[in-house]
């Protein structure tokens, strides 16, 4: 019996340790290049353009980017302004980002750079796809730090609520008798036992 139960934990210990792992064929890729794969990967960006392009949309990206940080610098300053420590945390999470971002931006424009300038297409279009990103990232960080202030609700005039619920009994707010009105009491003067008084 021990010896059965023994072998049946080796044997599901084998079981789950053990697994096949199965691979759909090789296809070449559609350009017929069997070292590139055909799948590009999340933030990838197919780049159709020259590097004169790329190096003026990479300007453009960046100079966005750049007012992106000034709005959340603005943010920033309205929740301090305000003395909201929670917003303020948040845009400052939300401002930090955009910071790296901006310089990952910054980075990577040079870099582009100085791949237009060895002729490097594969460096070209990595690069520009860097600042993409990063500006894509960085647009959706601004648009947090938006969320994070939100729309101030406000009410113009007097407030006034009705609540009808179940009668409270003994409800102190309703007693005819106020306990505060009451007379003052005449108390008798203490006699005390002692001979200096």
């Amino acid at each position: 019996m021990r010896t059965s139960r023994k072998l049946l934990v080796v044997l599901a210990i084998a079981a789950l340790g053990v697994g096949t792992l199965y691979a759909q064929p090789k296809t070449p890729s559609p350009a017929g290049d069997p070292k590139k794969p055909d799948v590009t990967l999340p933030g990838e960006t197919r780049a159709n353009l020259s590097p004169r392009e790329m190096q003026t949309e990479t300007k453009k990206l960046t100079s966005e980017m750049e007012g992106y940080h000034v709005r959340v610098l603005q943010l920033q300053a309205a929740a301090r302004k305000a003395k909201d420590v929670i917003k303020l945390n948040c845009v400052n999470e939300k401002l930090l980002a955009v910071k790296q971002l901006l310089n990952i931006a910054d980075v990577a424009e040079n870099d582009l750079t100085e791949a237009i300038a060895s002729g490097d297409r594969d460096a070209q279009v990595h690069q520009y796809s860097q600042v993409k990103l990063a500006h894509e990232r960085a647009t959706g960080e601004r648009d947090e730090a938006e969320a994070c202030i939100g729309e101030e609700i406000v009410f113009v005039g007097p407030t006034a609520v009705d609540v009808d619920g179940p009668a409270m009994p003994d409800d102190p707010t309703t007693d005819p008798v106020d306990p505060f009105d009451v007379p003052a009491a005449d108390f008798e003067q203490v006699i005390t036992a002692s001979p200096w008084f």
